[in-house]
């Protein structure tokens, strides 16, 4: 009779125990991302939801490396062009070449021509772990999982991201993920764990040890990169005030 109390516990325990396993992470690339949170549509339904891209990466990578953003301005000497939902792809032989669309019409613009481009962040940053300035280690951000999850309303998508796609994967695990409709994170969708996020990996320093640049030719690795980097997409670097 004991024994059988202890199978009816455990089984008990099994099903809520499963009732809280996270949900899935769902990898998409850096170009998914975009027009994700451009549209406010879910990536993998389709359906309107409200989609934010939460970066986990430090202060100090956010603001000095460059945040994921759009581009609100193009300024040349000729006018002002304003690209459809703030998308523009940096590409071409020594990337002097900018792909975007206005009012629906593709353009392509030579870099030479630009005296100024306007940029604003899309990505909120709440940072994964902080660090001690005086031992300069690395520390867990206590307020992690409370700061992502009062992210949460109805019908609201996520997207993490973090350098490469590593921590993000840690992070989803960090906090409820069954508060949001869905949660994604900027890596290589063929389950290739750490060839996304803003830069993508090095590749054992196959590009002289530089990571994400704009149209990086790694088409021919095994796992090819889907940065925001790599895709060329816009940057915005400095501190916003």
């Amino acid at each position: 009779m004991k024994k059988i109390a202890i199978c009816i516990v455990m089984a008990v325990f099994v099903v809520l125990a499963a009732s809280l396993v996270n949900a899935d992470l769902i990898p998409i690339t850096a170009e998914q991302a975009f027009d994700a949170q451009a549209s406010q549509i879910d990536p993998e339904s389709g359906d309107p939801a409200k989609v934010i891209i939460v970066d986990i990466r430090s202060v100090a990578e956010y603001h000095w490396v460059g945040a994921p953003a759009k581009v609100d301005e193009i300024i040349t000497k000729r006018s002002t062009i304003v690209p459809d939902d703030g998308k523009v792809n940096v590409f071409g032989r020594g990337n002097n070449l900018l792909r975007f669309k206005v009012n629906g019409n593709l353009r392509v613009l030579s870099a030479k021509s630009v005296e100024n481009m306007k940029t604003s962040p899309i990505a909120l940053n709440i940072p994964y772990e902080t660090k001690d300035y005086e031992t300069w280690e690395k520390k867990p951000n206590l307020d992690f999982a409370e700061d992502i999850e009062a992210l949460a309303e109805e019908d609201t998508s996520i997207i993490l991201i973090c350098r490469s796609g590593k921590r993000t994967t840690k992070a989803y695990a960090k906090f409820d993920t069954n508060l949001f409709k869905a949660v994604y994170e900027i890596d290589q969708p063929d389950g290739k764990n750490g060839r996304g996020g803003f830069q993508g990996t090095s590749y054992s320093d196959a590009y002289n040890g530089y990571r994400g640049f704009p149209e990086r030719k790694t088409s021919f690795q095994n796992h090819e990169s889907v940065s925001w980097s790599d895709a060329g997409l816009p940057i915005h670097i400095g501190w916003e005030i």
